[in-house]
């Protein structure tokens, strides 16, 4: 079977879990038996699979005779992403709507997305198949911590707490800098950038917020994959306080190196990750931060959860799902 995975990322903006999803999803794909796999190729392929909804994955899609696209987007990803979505968001979701219901079969990260689906209107078949990672190869790239903390600067003694994402309101950006000015005695790194430029979000007051953040604060920029997973294997904390999240692929990478994580109590995340990470509020992320810089003996168990969870979201669990989508599709 010839499948034909498209990603407009490969070639416009990276940088994001979108990308980070579609690059996984090749990958295992590959390692999948009976498979043969390109990228955003103009062959022709037994199944076309966008991970995107641009023009030119559009375009390759419909021409195809199976068509596949997995919903990284929904109409809670663009608030707080993008600025003005205020103009733009009901033709972007009838494009979003029209754009699914053009698959034969439609892939949904979360069981959240798939309401989401329902709730906008696809009418398509909908198979729930989170993000995947593999964790092998993530665990060998990370290194080792006490190197990559050293690489970093950081004391054995000093308690990293790692952010990694968009530099965008819905990250919970005004959140992350308030920890940190409220928890002196830590670090914090927070990893990404404002990848969409002037169309980001409320980009102003973003540049602002970074720029008046207290002294413990790091706002490392982009940087390559590689680069994000030696910090995280260098944190003692994954902090991602977003106000809204799919199947967050910086989630499933600090799992896999096994770092300790707390995030934002937000409903899609209940069904996904279950008990593996700790979940707070506005009102207690100062807190449980605290609490985990004074009383260490609790990171270990911590870690092990999160080493629990990346073992369900390995990529050696998903290439057998994803067998059963495409066989789904091509019997549309």
């Amino acid at each position: 079977m010839k499948v034909n995975v498209l990603s407009e990322s490969a070639f416009t903006v990276g940088g994001h879990g979108v990308h980070s999803a579609y690059i996984e999803d090749v990958a295992m794909l590959r390692h999948t038996p009976g498979l043969e796999v390109l990228t955003n190729s103009l062959r022709r392929a037994d199944i076309q699979h966008a991970h995107t909804v641009g023009p030119y994955a559009m375009s390759l899609l419909r021409s195809g005779r199976v068509r596949v696209v997995t919903a990284h987007l929904t109409a809670g990803s663009l608030r707080g992403s993008l600025r003005g979505d205020r103009y733009w968001h009901s033709s972007f979701m009838r494009h979003l709507r029209a754009s699914y219901n053009s698959a034969d079969v439609v892939v949904a990260v979360s069981r959240s997305v798939k309401t989401e689906l329902k709730n906008m209107g696809v009418v398509k078949p909908v198979h729930i198949v989170p993000n995947s990672v593999d964790v092998a190869a993530v665990r060998n790239l990370s290194g080792l911590r006490t190197e990559s903390r050293e690489r970093l600067g950081i004391r054995p003694d000093e308690f990293l707490v790692m952010g990694v994402g968009q530099v965008q309101p819905r990250k919970g950006i005004a959140t992350f800098i308030e920890c940190a000015r409220a928890l002196p005695q830590a670090r914090f790194h927070w990893v990404g950038g404002t990848i969409f430029g002037p169309l980001a979000d409320r980009r102003t007051e973003m540049r602002s917020l970074v720029a008046r953040a207290p002294v413990n604060v790091e706002f490392v920029g982009q940087v390559d994959r590689l680069a994000v997973l030696r910090r995280l294997a260098a944190a003692d904390l994954f902090f991602l306080p977003s106000t809204q999240e799919n199947c967050p692929m910086a989630v499933l990478e600090a799992a896999a190196v096994e770092l300790p994580i707390l995030l934002r109590d937000v409903s899609s995340y209940g069904d996904l990750f279950g008990s593996d990470c700790r979940y707070g509020t506005e009102n207690t992320f100062v807190q449980q931060i605290e609490e985990l810089i004074n009383d260490r003996d609790q990171l270990p168990e911590l870690s092990r959860k999160a080493g629990r969870m990346a073992g369900r979201f390995d990529s050696s669990m998903k290439s057998s799902r994803m067998l059963e989508v495409y066989r789904a599709a091509a019997s549309v």
